[in-house]
């Protein structure tokens, strides 16, 4: 005769291991096997209810899948008919993180079989930088970002393993950077919902779009007139906002820099007249001739004057006024 389960047991030491999420499956023991699917478990007291679908765990609780991690101070657990795992109910408020992401809010419950979290209240998601820009140098862009996109809410659901987020409410995007002559400068937008991808290093806004800038610039638009969502990039190198409507607002300008304390003339106007290019002949054109050099005029001498140019013969002249002799 076959013992019946009880309809309560109690665990009050702490509690830890592994959910299956398979029938029939188990945790490979050899080296190198392909892993089954899996929740590691931890709390610091569980109990069995209603033997042997229900789990309450409490006194601090940690599930573990794929490489997301879920820790809340209490959860109920719901296994089916072949005690494998398939949902947790958080009874306090969330912390979800993996390599990539760090997700918060204040009420949350996981569909293991998905790989989804449902989180509402007070959701403040911030994207990490990942391994390779963690070790960048120093004139790395995205090391210049301090929480380079931090996103907040009121409902989402975050598929960990495709490090997803489908936000289905309004939400705001904050975007702290730090300039070199100003200082750290805020950029916020928000939407009516939007899309977070992961692994493509993008938050997608839709609907009423509004965003401001410290330095003063503004967007404003609406994605259901343009039919494109506005594009935030994150990845290092590229990060950056795309706006498929028309934009209004202004840029600050640095003034130039005096050469000296008496030099006044950086507001004045630059009058002088630019130099035309040289001419180039188009194909065709006729080449005017160079002109000739002309005769230099003949001289007049002076009254007076000797004429040195006029021809001499070896006799001298008389003297005037003198007559010759018979």
């Amino acid at each position: 005769m076959r013992t019946p389960l009880p309809l309560l047991t109690l665990l009050p030491a702490a509690a830890l291991g592994v959910f299956l999420l398979r029938p029939g499956t188990a945790v490979p023991a050899q080296a190198g096997a392909k892993p089954a699917e899996y929740v590691t478990y931890a709390s610091g007291m569980a109990q069995w209810l209603s033997a042997p679908h229900t789990l309450e765990l409490s006194q601090g609780v940690q599930f573990g899948q794929d490489d997301a991690t879920l820790k809340t101070d209490a959860a109920v657990a719901l296994l089916d008919k072949d005690q494998n795992l398939v949902s947790a109910k958080a009874q306090g408020p969330v912390h979800l993180f993996d390599p990539q992401d760090d997700l918060t809010g204040r009420h949350g419950s996981v569909d293991f079989t998905k790989h989804i979290a449902t989180l509402t209240d007070s959701i403040v998601l911030v994207v990490k930088p990942g391994k390779r820009e963690a070790s960048a140098g120093g004139t790395s862009i995205r090391k210049q970002f301090k929480d380079p996109a931090t996103l907040t809410c009121q409902a989402m659901t975050y598929d960990y393993k495709f490090k997803v987020g489908r936000i289905p409410g309004p939400l705001t995007v904050t975007q702290v950077i730090q300039t070199k002559d100003s200082g750290p400068q805020t950029r916020v937008l928000t939407a009516d919902a939007g899309l977070y991808n992961g692994r493509a290093e993008t938050i997608q806004l839709v609907g009423d779009i509004k965003g401001t800038y410290s330095d003063g610039s503004v967007i404003e638009g609406d994605t259901r007139t343009y039919g494109k969502p506005v594009v935030i990039s994150i990845k290092e190198g590229s990060e950056g906002i795309l706006v498929p409507f028309p934009t209004t607002g202004h840029f600050t300008t640095k003034p130039l820099s005096k050469s000296s304390p008496d030099d006044t003339k950086d507001d004045e106007p630059d009058l002088s007249l630019p130099t035309p290019p040289a001419h180039t002949p188009a194909p065709g054109d006729s080449v005017p001739a160079t002109p000739q050099a002309l005769p230099a005029p003949a001289q007049t001498p002076a009254p007076g004057a000797v004429n040195s140019d006029a021809p001499t013969s070896g006799a001298s002249p008389a003297p005037a006024g003198t007559a010759g002799t018979p």
